[in-house]
């Protein structure tokens, strides 16, 4: 097991143990009848919705599976809002001493109030910095388990808690409802304590709206999106009906998808091959990034020559089958690459590119070969110097710019980091990934930041293209398009600069 997992793995066993702990002691407090009418009824409620409440929540939040539920999304803030009535009745009432109940019902405050906020922030609506925050907050707080996926993973969530109604006449039982109040008290001043870096991550985005695009008067920047899940099977007929219409609406010139190596065998290129069929006849450049096994960390601890040798393999079956224009031989290797590989030397990194550059032309001499920085760091900088120098056999070099938990002002770090690095080396440059999480930001946040790294992007002279990512909300929460098919405020700003860059151009006014 990855060290790196280990504290996701604990939050979910801890998950576990609060979701039985919940339906038991709801049960426990109805057979016994501990608390006035009301208060055993309510009890019994909370731990009869948590665990389909939990469900919904993470379904409703994915473009497949919520397509059936996310018109019950409401069930999850609901019950959250639920169980702080049942805390606040509980402290009140005096079935709980305070030295327990007024910890579990602040931690039940923050977990309702997060929900109501990403609830918000799922249906479109644009919240203020000040309540938008109480969202962030929580992914800021979970970050600590989760690391970056806290802030796009629909698992990422918090649980609320009951109040302990039933005395505890054992020792075991006073133990785990000291844990308890222990457990609440620690994630709800971790929450508070983030939650003024949340008001400032959201209020940070706020300049990216008055950035201007700069023109391309010779019409050499394009505009793309990332469709479909991450490939390791053949995509979702649902994901390809929305995806592809999508693409037609914002007349994008650029589709990318991500593929694993296990997902590059037997027949799955093939559909994916036959699916983007008719885009590719209009002249839409195909961006292929090859992404990451979970079982290849142990692969490249055990030989990391033959793992290289296994993805030029799978790199070999993607030139071949999808002829891709822009082929990206290993995603974000300071990132993504790092999280599922662990910590590589740079040789290794560079010699593989090699390779995968090398083979790439050779089976197909239009394809051209690139890099992404995406992390930002000393070992992000050495490689990105390598793939834009002189002795690179790489043909582009670019950037995933996505927001931290700084928000608006991680991002904007960012960019004034790529925008020192993109001085160096005469390659196309290309901003492979641009997007946030609107759950977690709020889509007004999403907008913004998009329209800012584009404003950013069009102002480098060698800048080529920039891809959204994604069309929908997938293996990351990311999308332009909610999971009911309602299209984001996003959509509106692809289009508007679509308009601007093509005005500009055609040489129109």
């Amino acid at each position: 097991m990855t060290p790196t997992r280990w504290p996701a793995i604990v939050y979910a066993i801890v998950v576990v143990l609060v979701l039985c702990w919940n339906v038991l002691h709801a049960g426990r407090a109805v057979q016994l009848r501990r608390g006035s009418a009301f208060m055993r009824w309510l009890t019994a409620l909370c731990g009869l919705l948590l665990v389909p409440a939990l469900t919904i929540a993470v379904t409703s939040a994915s473009a497949i599976n919520g397509r059936t539920t996310h018109v019950v999304a409401w069930v999850w803030p609901m019950t959250a809002a639920l169980f702080v009535l049942q805390s606040v009745r509980a402290v009140s009432e005096g079935s709980a001493r305070l030295s327990i109940g007024l910890p579990v019902l602040a931690f039940n405050l923050t977990v309702g109030a997060s929900a109501l906020v990403r609830f918000a922030n799922g249906a479109g609506v644009t919240l203020p910095a000040t309540i938008g925050a109480l969202g962030v907050a929580e992914a800021t707080s979970l970050g600590f388990v989760f690391g970056h996926a806290a802030l796009v993973s629909p698992w990422a969530l918090s649980v609320p808690v009951l109040t302990p109604v039933i005395p505890a006449r054992r020792r075991s039982g006073r133990a785990v409802k000291a844990g308890i109040a222990v457990m609440a008290t620690v994630a709800a001043l971790l929450y508070a304590a983030e939650y003024p870096r949340g008001v400032r991550a959201l209020e940070t985005f706020q300049p990216f709206s008055a950035e201007r695009l700069q023109e391309r008067p010779r019409g050499d920047f394009a505009l793309g999106v990332r469709v479909l899940p991450e490939i390791v099977a053949p995509p979702p007929p649902l994901a390809l009906r929305y995806d592809l219409a999508l693409v037609d609406t914002l007349n994008a010139s650029v589709v990318e998808v991500f593929v694993t190596p296990s997902g590059t065998r037997g027949t799955v290129l093939d559909s994916v091959a036959r699916a983007l069929e008719d885009i590719r006849r209009d002249s839409t450049l195909l961006v292929v990034s090859l992404g990451y096994d979970p079982g290849d960390r142990r692969l490249m601890l055990r030989n990391p020559e033959g793992y290289a040798t296994l993805r030029l393999r799978a790199i070999d079956r993607v030139v071949r089958r999808l002829r891709p224009d822009l082929l990206i031989p290993a995603r974000d290797p300071a990132d993504a690459g790092m999280r599922a590989l662990g910590s590589v030397a740079l040789s290794w990194w560079t010699r593989f590119f090699s390779a995968a550059a090398d083979l790439a032309h050779e089976l197909r001499p239009r394809t051209r070969v690139g890099l992404a920085a995406s992390a930002y760091t000393p070992f992000d900088s050495a490689l990105f110097a390598w793939a834009s120098g002189p002795q690179s056999p790489l043909d582009v070099a670019g950037f995933t710019l996505l927001p931290s938990y700084g928000g608006g002002a991680s991002l904007a770090a960012r960019l004034r980091v790529a925008g020192q690095w993109s001085r160096s080396g005469q390659r196309p440059l290309w901003v492979f990934a641009v997007g946030l999480n609107p759950r977690v930001f709020g889509v007004a946040a999403q907008e913004r930041a998009t329209w800012g790294v584009l404003a950013w992007a069009t102002s480098q002279p060698r800048m080529r293209g920039l891809i959204v990512d994604g069309a929908g909300d997938y293996d990351e929460l990311v999308g332009m398009r909610a999971p009911g098919g309602r299209l984001r405020d996003i959509v509106t700003t692809f289009e508007r600069a679509e308009r601007v860059l093509a005005e500009a151009a055609s040489g129109q006014p």
